[in-house]
């Protein structure tokens, strides 16, 4: 690097030229001798004085070199590590980016993307035309890129844009995706958009999985109180036939009460099925035997099958299929393999049949749905138990049957497959397991003993329904047993009060006084009528009415009554209590 050397200044150079001059004039002999002797002394000493100029000159050169090179390397050692800086900074803002795992962004007017992270790189590769240079529009749906490009003018314009538009999947299903438009100003304009897209296909999913459930809560209540509103009219209608039906009556006469009896008692079965299949939680596994929950399931279907000609086999084991099992969970298995085996078949012409068998190990319980429909295809075998998995049209199914069936079986320690070739129909496969532990368990209803007879029994029956209270004491009436009849439990205590009662026979669900808070008052101010209390309910497996009858330990009879049961559990409670025994009528 060269030395800068400073400018001498006015006087410096007047003083060397005058030695100079003389030095030369000396020199060539332009002055005398002892003159030229005093020249030549002034030209040494001008020499000097230069000499000592420039050494001093060069040293103070050579310090400010020093300096000036000490502050370029400074400058430079700045301006790298801003350098290096501005690097790691954009670096850790690119790493930033590609681990998040939404898509991001930069965009111009026309849609162009000026930057973008990995996640926004896959998804613009496998769209529709990857490779152009139409920007975000070039792979999204013609529907999608219409509102795209509407919300970015918007944005441009600078609003904030927050919407939801399908899109193309990674394994080619359609998805969701959420996307935000931030508008990037450069004072006041905006330059540029920051666009964040992310996928909520599975957040929509679940989110129609919990409205599912509440659906199906809902649901459960309902049926619940309707259950109970139908219930009571059922057994008023099969209460008076059943009364009837103990007097000496003409042959035709017989046959119609017993069809209504028959009738009201169907639809009793029906509730009860309706009830075990849709109540809202609050369930224990029990001892349930598979033959009787494919019974019960076909009957529910079994109507509306044979209006579409489609033809039902039951081939059911002997060999008793018990298992501990949820039976409502059991039951929406069969019935959702049913309406799936059902649809199957809506699409063929002729030879509509279903067969549901059941076998039985010592080791398992397999449940088998087979239908003649036209089969399922093998691309599509593999995704069949996926969660909103469908090939039925819009509006006609969830997808979520299926899936529900294979988490029940899950649940239940089992397993759900299915064999299916074009053309040949589908079978669908339940294998449960047995527990080894089932024989040395009790039954979750212990079964009641053999009636005894007792003589003078008197019944107190509690109840909202006028008509059921006056069927109930008009058949006990005919079979030696009187009875009286109150509204709600404040009047049974009232009742208590006047009268000795054998059996009280309450209901569960009554307006004022429930049966809960009634047997909690007998506990309280009649501890030794307890053992006499005897409940009847239209619902015995609501949560509340099956904890209910759980805690109380009370025998338990279910709307609409079969009489001659009711009249064996009164007599035997009526023992139970003490009523000394009497001769069978």
């Amino acid at each position: 690097m060269g030395l800068a050397v400073a400018p001498p200044t006015g006087k410096t150079l007047v003083l060397v030229a005058a030695i100079t001059l003389a030095a030369i004039a000396a020199t060539y002999g332009f002055a005398p001798h002892g003159r030229a002797v005093a020249v030549a002394t002034l030209a040494l000493a001008g020499v000097a004085i230069v000499a000592a100029w420039l050494g001093s000159s060069f040293r103070a050169d050579r310090r400010y070199a020093t300096l000036l090179e000490n502050e370029v390397a400074t400058q430079t050692r700045s301006l790298m590590d801003s350098l290096s800086a501005t690097a790691t900074a954009e670096r850790h803002l690119r790493l930033l980016m590609d681990a998040v795992p939404d898509a991001i962004v930069v965009l111009d007017r026309d849609g162009r993307a000026v930057d973008l992270n990995e996640p926004a790189k896959r998804l613009a590769a496998r769209g529709p035309n990857p490779g152009t240079d139409g920007g975000i529009f070039a792979f999204l749906d013609a529907d999608a890129a219409a509102t795209m490009r509407e919300r970015l003018a918007a944005a441009f314009s600078g609003d904030v844009q927050q919407f939801e538009t399908p899109y193309r999947r990674e394994d080619g299903s359609k998805g969701i995706t959420a996307v935000l438009y931030a508008p990037v100003r450069e004072g006041a304009q905006v330059t540029r958009v920051l666009a964040l897209a992310r996928d909520i296909t599975d957040q929509k999913r679940t989110e129609q999985q919990l409205q599912q459930a509440e659906k199906l809560t809902a649901m459960g209540q309902l049926v619940s109180g309707v259950a109970h509103e139908i219930n009571n009219p059922a057994a008023i209608i099969s209460g008076f036939a059943q009364t009837l039906l103990l007097d000496e009556l003409k042959t035709e006469h017989r046959e119609v009460l017993q069809t209504i009896y028959d009738e009201a008692s169907r639809i009793g079965r029906i509730t009860a099925n309706l009830l075990a299949f849709a109540r809202a939680g609050g369930t224990r596994r029990t001892l349930v035997d598979v033959n009787d929950i494919v019974r019960r399931t076909f009957a529910l279907r079994s109507y509306h099958l044979s209006t579409l000609n489609i033809a039902v086999t039951l081939d059911l084991t002997p060999l008793e299929p018990k298992i501990w099992a949820d039976p409502s969970e059991l039951q929406q298995v069969l019935l959702n393999l049913l309406i799936n085996a059902e649809q199957a078949l809506l699409s063929m012409e002729t030879s509509r049949t279903i067969v549901v068998r059941t076998r039985a190990t010592e080791d398992e319980v397999r449940l088998e749905v087979a239908d003649s429909g036209p089969g399922i295809a093998p691309e599509i075998r593999g995704k069949i138990f996926d969660p909103f998995f469908t090939t039925k049209p819009e509006g006609v199914g969830t997808g979520l049957g299926l899936s529900i069936c294979y988490g029940v079986a899950r649940e239940h320690g089992g397993r759900i497959w299915v064999d299916s070739q074009p053309g040949q129909g589908a079978t669908f496969y339940v294998s449960l397991s047995r527990d080894p532990r089932r024989e040395g368990r009790a039954e979750s209803e212990a079964p009641l003993a053999a009636p005894t007879a007792t003589e003078g029994i008197t019944v107190l029956i509690v109840d909202d329904e006028t008509a059921l209270r006056d069927a109930l004491l008009r058949f006990l009436a005919r079979r030696g047993i009187q009875g009286e009849g109150v509204t709600d439990g404040a009047a049974a205590l009232r009742a208590l009060r006047q009268r000795q009662f054998d059996v009280i026979i309450s209901d569960v669900r009554m307006p004022g006084m429930s049966g809960r808070e009634f047997l909690e008052r007998l506990r309280s101010d009649r501890p030794e009528l307890v053992a006499r209390l005897l409940f009847s309910t239209g619902d015995r497996h609501a949560p509340d009415t099956a904890a209910l009858i759980e805690q109380s330990g009370a025998p338990t009879v279910t709307k609409p009554f079969d009489f001659a049961e009711l009249e064996r559990v009164v007599r035997q409670v009526a023992a139970a209590a003490g009523r000394p025994p009497r001769a069978s009528a």
